[in-house]
């Protein structure tokens, strides 16, 4: 369960969304780019582990974050042009389980699941589907509880390359490389040290595409920040999904099983 990548606990929606929702009347540009290079002078960096511990500092820190064994998480996901919402439910647990689940007027539910062992979709416009290859690692990484702590376990790499802004902030650039051998770019607020987003390519069902993901408005739920805006680009979409309740330590084991349609599918 990974700040960074809506890979956070946020599923690669857009995608699930552009095999049954209607595409924009005009193609959306391509995203702008997300950072422009600070001058020279601005260019001393800190090292990757001062940057990381800032960062779990500045969310309530290692211990308070430890702490919690399950989160859940509601809000609603919208995207705007095309006049979509939908409510969201979220759910992961140690050490790597997760189950995300989206339900959009008029398009029905799409979920994304890991169970430790299984990843797996449901989407309306293609049924169950379990998931392999790229689409299997990246669910993995993405249900790593304790991803947001950017650990040796997970981390194989986390190397700051520049300072540049970033939604308007100005940034810690930083190339990231998983244990997995998936990689992504994030960005770290240098004044509060908060993750203010990430870019990484993300296999989807119509292909590996890249994605633009921005997090915003940072709130306390009990000892831990998290982002409550999240804002994704991605095929030609924008959503953004405002999360409104975050729960810990409430999530059965049950809520992880695949339902029966996936297990149907598993050998």
């Amino acid at each position: 369960m990974q700040h960074p990548r809506v890979r956070l606990w946020l599923p690669t929606i857009a995608a699930l969304l552009a095999v049954t929702a209607p595409r924009p009347i005009a193609a959306q540009a391509a995203a702008p780019a997300a950072a422009a290079p600070q001058a020279a002078a601005d260019q001393t960096l800190p090292t990757g582990r001062e940057i990381v511990s800032r960062f779990v500092t500045a969310i309530g820190g290692e211990a308070a974050y430890k702490a919690i064994k399950s989160i859940r998480a509601r809000g609603e996901v919208r995207i705007a042009a095309q006049g979509i919402t939908g409510a969201l439910e979220l759910v992961a647990a140690r050490p790597a389980r997760m189950r995300n689940r989206v339900t959009v007027t008029g398009i029905g539910t799409i979920e994304q699941g890991y169970d430790g062992k299984h990843a797996w979709s449901i989407n309306p416009g293609v049924g169950p589907e379990l998931l392999t290859g790229r689409q299997f690692m990246e669910q993995a990484d993405d249900a790593w509880f304790d991803g947001t702590l950017h650990g040796p376990e997970h981390v194989k790499t986390f190397t700051p390359v520049a300072r540049a802004m970033f939604d308007g902030h100005s940034a810690y650039k930083v190339n990231v490389v998983f244990v997995s051998g998936s990689t992504q770019v994030e960005y770290f607020d240098v004044e509060t040290g908060l993750l203010l987003g990430s870019e990484a390519d993300r296999a989807t069902p119509l292909g590996v595409v890249p994605t633009l993901n921005v997090l915003r408005d940072y709130k306390k739920f009990g000892a831990v920040l998290h982002p409550t805006t999240l804002m994704q680009r991605a095929l030609g979409f924008e959503q953004v999904v405002t999360i409104t309740s975050i729960d810990y330590d409430a999530v059965p084991d049950s809520a992880f099983d695949p339902p029966a349609e996936v297990k149907a599918l598993i050998k």
